[in-house]
């Protein structure tokens, strides 16, 4: 494994044990914010975002998984994201492959 590839291993690990932190930080995820934080914070919730509908439901809604606590929750959370998102990169890379 070439040294670039072990930095990012690390990288993405140590990412994954730090996303509980998460759980101890004040209010929403910057981002994550609901109709009701937007309309708090700026005072009205912009029509775009009362009209819009994910065009996906969250594999893993509020980053809980029922009968785990919240700690296991989140780190099942993170790699399971950090593994679709590698999975994702690497069939990009074999798509980019098989063009050129």
């Amino acid at each position: 494994m070439s040294q670039n590839k072990k930095y990012l291993l690390a990288f993405i690990l140590i990412a994954i044990i730090l996303t509980p932190l998460g759980l101890i930080a004040q209010g929403p995820a910057w981002g994550e914010w609901s109709a009701e934080e937007i309309n708090t914070m700026i005072g009205y919730v912009p029509q775009s975002i009362e009209n819009t509908k994910p065009l996906v439901e969250a594999l893993i809604p509020d980053y809980e998984i029922s009968g785990l606590n919240a700690l296991a929750s989140t780190w099942i959370s993170a790699a399971i994201g950090a593994a679709l998102v590698f999975m994702i990169m690497i069939g990009i890379k074999k798509t980019g492959k098989r063009a050129s």
